[in-house]
């Protein structure tokens, strides 16, 4: 763990401090520790629920995307998953052909306005599906809480591309993070919430009398 934390702190320090990004007001501690909590928690998410070999892609206009992708494929690689940072954007399509892999997580939003993440987010999905017919989605929180996942529906080609493609989202209830099945069906978009499974209580040990 303490490997972890140095690692995300490197990450942290280089996003915040490069001299193109200091006069940035949304890398301030306040916004990157939470983004950075999230990320750690659906990392083990991810690793518990099997994910492997996951193409991190963030919105190419947004410093806080790029710094939660870089924490998550930190997070990632540290509890051994196979685990790749790649920049959203034009080509998009053809640096996951490079790497090859198995899930797509889209990390979009990052306080960026509306319009231009629901644009980006719309046509990035649309590069991903020239990578991969039927890829394996996991999208950002933010994504399903703020509404830009219902916005695919304003695009009837991307949506009728997604019927009945499961996706996997994750929403926050009193601070822990549950997974979320995304499904888009008759131009509407059904979420199913899954409760995290309880650890099982161990029962106490008898010991023999000699």
């Amino acid at each position: 763990m303490r490997k972890c934390v140095l690692g995300l702190g490197v990450i942290l320090s280089v996003v915040a401090f490069s001299p193109a990004q200091q006069v940035n007001p949304f890398l301030v501690p306040e916004r990157a520790n939470s983004r950075i909590n999230a990320s750690v928690q659906i990392a083990r998410l991810l690793k518990d629920m099997g994910y492997n070999r996951i193409a991190v892609v963030y919105m190419e206009t947004s410093d806080l995307c790029a710094l939660f992708s870089a924490s998550l494929v930190a997070s990632l690689r540290t509890l051994g998953v196979e685990a790749y940072y790649v920049k959203g954007g034009e080509g998009l399509e053809d640096r996951l052909k490079l790497l090859q892999p198995f899930h797509v997580y889209m990390a979009y939003f990052g306080e960026r306005p509306h319009e231009e993440v629901q644009s980006q987010f719309n046509q990035d999905l649309k590069r991903v599906l020239k990578y991969q017919e039927k890829p394996s989605l996991v999208l950002q929180p933010s994504l399903l809480g703020l509404g830009f996942v219902s916005g695919i529906l304003a695009d009837e080609t991307l949506s009728y591309s997604l019927e009945n493609h499961p996706m996997l989202s994750f929403v926050f209830e009193e601070g822990r993070v549950k997974p979320a099945r995304v499904v888009i069906k008759d131009f509407e978009v059904k979420v199913s919430v899954q409760e995290p499974k309880a650890p099982q209580k161990q029962q106490p040990t008898r010991q023999r009398r000699k």
